[in-house]
């Protein structure tokens, strides 16, 4: 059995091209797990709806508490899961038939490989299409995560790995914990788990339409455009990010460090104490001798600029 954890949120423009997608799934052996996080428009009515349709694949979870961001609402999907596998589900995608069955035998051969008791993660490729589906003009190898640099010590200054095209096994999700201050992403916080104690492991398969529409949380992005550079200058967030990652290796270590294998833990532990380090010029030498850095020539001239 696997569950899809779809968290939703003002999520009605796209949700039943979404939901369709799933049940018309070549692979039929999960259920889905929806929660809304207060949306204002007919999200709610969209899920209860194919929830009366289908009640032995689909469940909503209702509750008040109140997430805030996609990374809180999927945390506490989280909590309900108790399925051997789970798999994470914006709401305004498209998966492709092949999606849970091509990631799934995927995962069960590197549990044959590395044991069903190891964490391991498992992702797949996306195709970027527009608002109405159409093919867009976009250079994958523009984007954040066409590299796949997937050891911790590039983990811990950018993420790699796209929570929608992931599937986690049991193993790595029971220890994902609680959300608190200082987790960025919930997709980067597996990443970073499954590579401190586990494994990760990518497909080059495309398995899913990702929808670029202009209100996305997170978006397939050319990073290497002049514009994205330009915006990333002037925004002011930029010069804070440094301390961010600071603060979710910080959280990390304090979390994992008795489960995370012994070079991993000295990697974090190294990278923490960088910030301990006093001089600019120095901080910087450790970085880039410690390889704590971005993944493209320009962005890692900005890391180590706002150090």
């Amino acid at each position: 059995m696997i569950e899809i954890l779809l968290a939703t949120y003002n999520g009605e423009a796209y949700l039943r091209q979404q939901l369709d997608s799933l049940f018309a799934q070549s692979f039929q052996d999960f259920r889905i797990l929806a929660r809304d996080d207060g949306s204002a428009d007919g999200t709610v009515s969209i899920l209860s709806e194919y929830e009366k349709q289908h009640p032995e694949q689909m469940k909503i979870i209702r509750d008040d508490r109140k997430g805030g961001s996609p990374a809180r609402n999927f945390f506490i999907l989280l909590e309900h899961a108790s399925a051997d596998y789970v798999m994470f589900c914006d709401q305004d995608d498209v998966w492709l038939k092949n999606k849970i069955g091509t990631t799934y035998d995927a995962m069960r051969q590197t549990e044959q490989v590395r044991g069903k008791d190891t964490p391991c993660l498992v992702y797949a490729d996306y195709r970027a299409v527009g608002a109405d589906l159409e093919e867009i003009r976009f250079n994958e190898k523009h984007s954040q995560v066409y590299r796949h640099k997937l050891d911790v010590r590039h983990l811990l200054v950018q993420n790699y790995v796209t929570g929608c095209l992931m599937m986690c096994n049991r193993a790595l999700y029971v220890r994902c914990g609680a959300f608190e201050d200082g987790i960025l992403m919930h997709d980067w916080w597996l990443a970073l788990l499954a590579s401190g104690c586990g494994v990760i492991r990518h497909i080059p398969e495309t398995v899913m339409l990702y929808r670029q529409h202009g209100n996305n949380q997170a978006g397939a992005v050319d990073v290497k455009s002049f514009r994205y550079r330009l915006g990333k200058i002037r925004d002011k967030e930029t010069r804070s990010m440094q301390y961010r990652y600071l603060k979710q290796a910080q959280v990390f270590y304090d979390r994992y460090r008795q489960i995370l294998d012994p070079p991993v833990r000295k990697s974090v532990r190294e990278f923490i104490g960088i910030w301990e380090t006093p001089g600019k010029a120095r901080r910087i030498l450790l970085l880039i001798k410690g390889r704590y850095l971005k993944s493209d020539l320009v962005r890692i001239l900005g890391q180590l600029w706002y150090l």
